[in-house]
């Protein structure tokens, strides 16, 4: 190794990390090249998964093998795959320990390893409902369950926040609806939506539109219900508030938490969480560590899109550190996820941090944008496709000191 050498090391092999390795392999090709620089990019697994398509394995029987590619695919040339796990990051050492005991040091790091559904969190959750933001087979359970569902009362929902995908729990009862319908059951089903929030969707623009599909559709929504406990023999659950709710089938989107390797770290909170800038994504009192995507516990949704554009924010800092620019990019905390309403139609839930979220009506074209989104997310990871995002997004991150 040179003495001079400067090491990146990205951890975590989702979609803000993938993006991060591509786009600084892509941005520092000639300094890699000379030796001046290397990208690592250590990975949790070695399958890279297109988590939104967990909705539709679950619900509308996709094949679960169609949402997976072996991640070694999509990373380029110029980043130093290490197809094993971190056990340790020390910040002040800059040092990532893996799983074997090997030992890298680096100069700067980017931590992208996402969320972990956490059903263990509820007495009696795991055991008792399906959930669809696990894996792509606990994703398929759902639907091979349904197959046989003949009638009765199914309930759908949030059993705990934080969780990935904001308006996943509502794209559930959507499609739910669309497939009872399909199968000329829906009469002889019973559909309750479960949430803690006061209304059905978080976001009350939002919850304006999804109210009355919802009452069009027949589904009765409970708010303020905290799930504290659930009886599988029973089958019924418990809440904080001391009320119940029975069930036939059990859907439910478990709560959230920060990855292993951030919680054996002491690098976030007590659930895992990093504490990052909001803008700039620096892990809070480094200058040279990141933290993007569902890893970090800024105020943002934990979605792909926001962590493809805080990567490429992440990116462009430590580009530019590393040219000794004075350009420091922040990210504006756009949020832009797609929501799906049912009956081939579909919404996106859009923001800032200095922006609320709209109301917007579903339609036909968003549903064909976001199921193109889905076609083209692979070519996303290589960074190619920035500029289409620049259009559609516009402005993500301002720059100062340029």
């Amino acid at each position: 190794m040179q003495e001079s050498t400067v090491n990146i090391i990205v951890v975590g092999g989702g979609s803000g990390g993938t993006l991060s390795a591509n786009l600084l392999a892509k941005q520092l090709r000639a300094q890699i090249q000379t030796g001046e620089v290397k990208v690592h990019l250590v990975l949790g697994s070695r399958q890279h998964i297109f988590q939104p398509g967990y909705l539709h394995v679950a619900f509308a029987g996709q094949d679960p093998t169609e949402i997976v590619r072996e991640e070694r695919s999509l990373v380029s040339e110029n980043v130093r795959l290490i197809e094993e796990p971190a056990e340790r990051i020390d910040l002040k050492s800059q040092v990532v320990t893996l799983t074997s005991g090997r030992t890298l040091h680096y100069d700067y790091v980017i931590i992208a390893t996402g969320s972990v559904p956490n059903p263990k969190a509820i007495p009696g959750l795991g055991e008792a409902a399906l959930n669809f933001h696990t894996s792509p087979e606990e994703s398929r359970r759902i639907w091979d369950v349904i197959q046989k569902f003949e009638g009765g009362h199914v309930v759908v929902g949030i059993a705990g926040v934080p969780h990935k995908c904001p308006p996943s729990p509502n794209e559930a009862a959507f499609l739910l609806d669309d497939y009872f319908r399909k199968r000329g059951i829906r009469d002889k089903v019973k559909m309750t939506f479960l949430t803690p929030y006061p209304r059905p969707y978080p976001a009350e623009p939002m919850s304006k539109v999804v109210e009355p599909l919802f009452k069009e559709r027949g589904i009765e929504v409970v708010t303020f219900f905290n799930v504290e406990s659930v009886d599988a023999t029973k089958k019924e659950m418990c809440s904080l508030e001391g009320e119940s709710q029975s069930y036939d089938l059990l859907i439910m989107v478990p709560p959230h938490r920060g990855a292993d390797v951030v919680l054996k770290s002491g690098i976030g909170d007590a659930d895992g969480w990093i504490p990052a800038d909001k803008n700039t994504m620096r892990i809070t009192g480094y200058e040279n560590a990141y933290a993007i995507g569902d890893a970090t516990g800024i105020p943002v949704s934990k979605t792909g899109v926001t962590a493809h554009l805080e990567a490429i924010t992440a990116s462009d800092n430590i580009v530019s550190a590393i040219r000794h620019g004075r350009q420091l990019y922040k990210y504006n905390g756009r949020i832009n996820c797609p929501f799906e309403m049912g009956s081939g139609k579909a919404a996106f839930v859009i923001g800032s941090y200095d922006m609320p979220v709209k109301e917007i009506q579903p339609s036909r074209i968003r549903y064909m944008m976001k199921m193109a989104f889905a076609r083209f997310y692979w070519r996303t990871l290589s960074g190619s496709l920035d500029w289409l995002f620049g259009l559609y997004f516009g402005k993500t991150q301002t720059v100062e000191g340029a």
